[in-house]
């Protein structure tokens, strides 16, 4: 049985970028790469306590999600989203985890 994947990716502002440049470029990369792309279920973009972000993607396999990462890097709509982020140049998959989904409870 595939097990789906919930992705947290951890988001510090790259300098000079505002969140309102964060959210212009997420809905691009929404709307012009992550929709339609096989095994993406859903993404939430939130704001933490102390003003980072993090990008909640969920996905219907590990394998899916790490086939479209690998898309991504030929997307201009996922390198503008990107280049809002500040990244650890030796370890650019720094603050990413993927985590298996055990279950899913939703309001009745």
């Amino acid at each position: 049985m595939v097990q789906k994947i919930i992705e947290l990716a951890q988001i510090r502002l790259a300098q000079g970028k505002t969140e309102q440049d964060l959210l212009q470029a997420s809905e691009t990369f929404q709307s012009e790469f992550l929709n339609g792309e096989d095994g993406f279920l859903g993404r939430d973009l939130v704001r933490r306590k102390d003003g980072t972000y993090l990008d909640v993607i969920r996905w219907e396999s590990q394998a899916q999600a790490d086939a479209v990462f690998e898309r991504a890097q030929d997307s201009e709509a996922a390198g503008q989203y990107f280049s809002m982020m500040a990244f650890d140049p030796d370890n650019m998959e720094a603050g990413v985890e993927h985590c298996p989904l055990l279950c899913s409870f939703n309001a009745s």
